[in-house]
């Protein structure tokens, strides 16, 4: 994929994980912003080789649970 399409696919993708993060957190968008940003997870999303940035923010949001609490 062209690193264009990719930067514009995660543009679109992760408001939408954040915002999962906010109503299943509890957390303002700040707190869900800071938390996802340094979370492993968004780590594992910034590589475009490993094509997590195909998968459904729902799914992307469990496995940032399951990395927060364990």
């Amino acid at each position: 994929m062209k690193r264009e399409s990719f930067k514009v696919i995660m543009i679109l993708l992760v408001p939408k994980i954040v915002h999962l993060v906010m109503e299943n957190e509890k957390m303002d968008e700040i707190e869900a912003c800071s938390s996802f940003y340094s979370s492993e997870l968004y780590a594992k999303l910034e590589n475009e080789e490993n094509d997590m940035w195909q998968m459904e923010p729902k799914e992307l949001y469990e496995l940032y649970a399951k990395e927060i609490h364990g």
